[in-house]
């Protein structure tokens, strides 16, 4: 885009000098009567011409600067977008860990009330053996 922008600038350029010395090709011949009008006429054709295209130029120039303004804004958004998603996921990973490590806490809480419950029936059965 950039690239285009720089070409674009530089036909612009090339076709000012154009302009510049036709302008001044076009005020020599006014400032020197020429019994010709068709040198004149083509002249004036010429310039007429570079003026559109100079004018062409110009929108196409302001298109471009206006796409990239656009692109711009869109890369800030999407940049902004991606800062949050991370922000998002960092917290998301906390929680994550979080749960991870009251897991393993309550897994453990399990073996030990596992372990109490089979020590406990145990005890329980020998206690029926002995009344038996």
């Amino acid at each position: 885009m950039i690239e285009k922008l720089r070409t674009l600038e530089s036909a612009l350029s090339t076709l000012r000098q154009q302009y510049a010395l036709h302008l001044k090709e076009l005020k020599e011949l006014k400032s020197k009567p020429t019994t010709d009008a068709s040198d004149y006429n083509e002249l004036k054709a010429q310039l007429n011409h570079s003026h559109k295209k100079n004018e062409q130029l110009l929108q196409e120039k302001d298109a471009l600067q206006q796409k990239l303004i656009e692109l711009d804004e869109r890369y800030q958004s999407l940049a902004e977008a991606h800062h949050m998603i991370g922000e998002e996921q960092d917290k998301l990973q906390l929680q994550v860990d979080e749960l991870t490590q009251l897991n393993e806490v309550l897994q453990q809480k399990n073996r030990q009330a596992a372990e109490h419950t089979k020590y406990a029936l145990q005890q329980l059965t020998k206690i029926d053996q002995t009344e038996l």
